[in-house]
């Protein structure tokens, strides 16, 4: 089993970056894992990840993404092994703001058909998504909420979880300044996943309308 932790890096949160990428470095090496930091300015890695993902999932069997600004602070789980993993694209819902489905600072890749072919789909639409808040992460939350088996929506910190660190800063408010502190804990019941996912995406139809069918 070959797994790679991807963070993204660009040069305005280098200094971050600095302090957090040593803790992914320690968690790589403590189970075997590859860590990959890709260095390029923000918008382009945006633009970039299907295919910077589809080329290392060529090489990989799972691959976890995870912000620059995220902490591993249980270090004694392999990522791989969690049960509420599904079979391509696993990410937790978000449980911060009722603006989002998902969360997508922390996401779990497994290779395979269903993985490639959201991919390809995700960046053929690249023109859609890219003037949507959120952008791919409400795009993905719009697929997620359609149903199938593209992605799944874990339970609520399955494997992120998020405090907001900012003092001052106005929590679930689309543009707000400050930064999440993100943590990876143990996994939940899978046999809980269904319940919540309806739920989340029932929630997501009442916001935002009929979500984007995965097609």
């Amino acid at each position: 089993m070959r797994v790679a932790l991807v963070t993204s890096v660009s040069a305005n949160i280098a200094e971050l970056a600095a302090m957090t990428v040593p803790n992914k470095l320690e968690y790589c090496l403590r189970h075997g894992y590859s860590l990959i930091a890709d260095n390029r300015p923000y918008e382009e890695a945006v633009k970039s990840m299907s295919n910077t993902l589809l080329s290392i999932l060529a090489d990989y069997d799972v691959v976890w993404t995870l912000d620059s600004d995220a902490v591993i602070t249980n270090m004694t789980i392999p990522i791989h092994t969690l049960d509420c993993l599904g079979a391509g694209m696993t990410v937790c819902e978000e449980g911060i703001v009722d603006w989002n489905l998902i969360n997508c600072g922390s996401v779990v890749w497994k290779r395979g058909c269903r993985t490639t072919y959201l991919l390809e789909r995700l960046q053929e639409d690249e023109d859609k998504w890219i003037k949507w808040p959120c952008q791919q992460q409400t795009w993905l939350g719009a697929v997620a909420a359609g149903g199938g088996d593209l992605i799944k929506v874990a339970p609520l910190r399955s494997f992120n979880s998020c405090e907001w660190t900012h003092p001052g800063g106005s929590i679930g408010k689309p543009g707000s300044h400050g930064r999440w502190r993100r943590r990876f804990d143990k996994g939940r019941p899978a046999q809980k996943l269904q319940l919540m996912r309806v739920d989340a995406s029932w929630r997501l139809h009442r916001k935002a309308g009929e979500p984007l069918a995965a097609r």
